[in-house]
């Protein structure tokens, strides 16, 4: 077994029950914060190479500090909280491993936390929840629950069954003196099998089977990057930055076969980037992108035993282009989307209209969608021009 650095989520319930001053004339709010401060600073005397975002959460979900290294910059953050309403704890869950995602594909081999701190007054959908449960799971994400106050009623056993299901730890505390004793055990690493990989681990020992769904697809040319590279062969087309030519093993020219890393937006050809998949260490099509490290898949068509079978060039119809149209998603059915948001990579929630393209089944949020067609008219994952009409 080994400790590895850890990303850790506290998120703290800001919620009007936590004005209530039932410890000792205390405020819950209050207590909260000092418990937090007791475990960023326990924290980072254990490992100062460890991070922590602050998130409050009540009728509304936000984030006080991104991820950082800096004690004195994260207390000093505390002065942001406000009370708010009710706390929705489905939606502080899917925010939290919102921003956890958005750091498993820049980066991985790091243990991903998130550690609640609450009065358990929450607002809970059962369905949703336990939806984001199973991709905390899934993402071999721990989510530990220190709850202010008494047990009473059936809440506190969803806090500590979804604690408990995703290897976390749930206590509850009644008094001040417990509460700050109590986070400095939540501070300790978790110890992980130094023999898996969180990332890339064989499916018989996968701890975390959802990375694959968090991948993102390289993205295609689109209709008018293909065109321009069309136009003058010689001059416009873009050269792979693995093999660094224009053409591909195939032979194909960049405009059949190119794609690009949705992040860093280096140019490579697919056969290039499943050769480089399957020679590295994590083989299989999901890879990291050789130059910024994202977390990237390719189709699973690709994937071949002998890269000479690979399918010949893509065929490109300029008289005929493809056309696709953006279908909106009902509210109701938003939260049964498992993927992401093609164009900010953000998962997505019911504050905002998703569509869906008709052609790949790609999602984007509505102003995603809008300011992608502003940009290239096109579909940014299938490269299809969008039809509005």
């Amino acid at each position: 077994m080994k400790e590895s650095i850890e990303d850790t989520v506290l998120l703290i319930d800001n919620s009007r029950s936590m004005l209530r001053r039932d410890l000792k004339g205390n405020s819950r709010l209050t207590i909260a914060l000092q418990a937090a401060k007791t475990f960023i600073q326990s924290k980072f005397a254990i490992d100062p190479k460890d991070r922590i975002s602050l998130i409050s959460f009540g009728h509304e979900t936000k984030m006080i500090s991104p991820y950082s290294y800096d004690e004195n910059a994260l207390i000093n953050s505390f002065k942001k909280f406000k009370i708010s309403g009710k706390a929705k704890v489905h939606s502080a869950i899917a925010f939290s491993l919102q921003t956890i995602i958005k750091e498993m594909r820049k980066l991985g081999g790091k243990t991903q936390r998130i550690l609640m701190i609450s009065d358990n007054k929450l607002e809970i959908d059962p369905t949703k929840l336990n939806r984001l449960i199973n991709i905390s799971k899934g993402l071999g994400v721990y989510i530990d629950a220190c709850q202010l106050g008494k047990l009473q009623g059936g809440g506190q056993e969803k806090l500590r069954s979804f604690a408990k299901s995703t290897g976390g730890i749930f206590g509850y505390f009644n008094n001040i003196q417990a509460i700050l004793k109590a986070v400095k055990g939540f501070a300790s690493k978790k110890e992980v099998d130094e023999t898996v990989d969180y990332s890339f681990a064989d499916k018989k020992e996968e701890k975390s089977p959802l990375i694959a769904e968090i991948a993102l697809p390289l993205r295609r040319p689109s209709i008018m990057d293909i065109r321009l590279m069309m136009r003058n062969m010689s001059k416009n087309q873009e050269k792979c930055q693995i093999c660094h030519s224009t053409k591909g093993p195939s032979g194909a020219d960049f405009y059949s076969e190119g794609r690009y890393c949705p992040n860093c937006d280096r140019a490579m050809h697919i056969s290039c980037a499943a050769m480089w998949a399957k020679s590295s260490e994590h083989k299989g099509n999901i890879f990291r992108c050789p130059f910024c490290f994202f977390l990237l898949k390719l189709p699973k068509s690709i994937i071949v035993s002998k890269f000479e079978e690979i399918s010949g060039p893509i065929k490109i119809m300029e008289s005929d282009e493809k056309q696709t149209k953006m279908i909106p998603i009902a509210k109701e059915n938003i939260h049964e989307i498992d993927a992401s948001c093609s164009y900010c990579y953000n998962i997505f929630s019911e504050d905002l209209n998703v569509f869906k393209c008709q052609k790949c089944d790609s999602y984007y949020h509505e102003p995603c969608f809008r300011k992608m067609y502003d940009e290239i008219k096109s579909c940014r994952f299938c490269g299809a021009r969008i039809d509005l009409n």
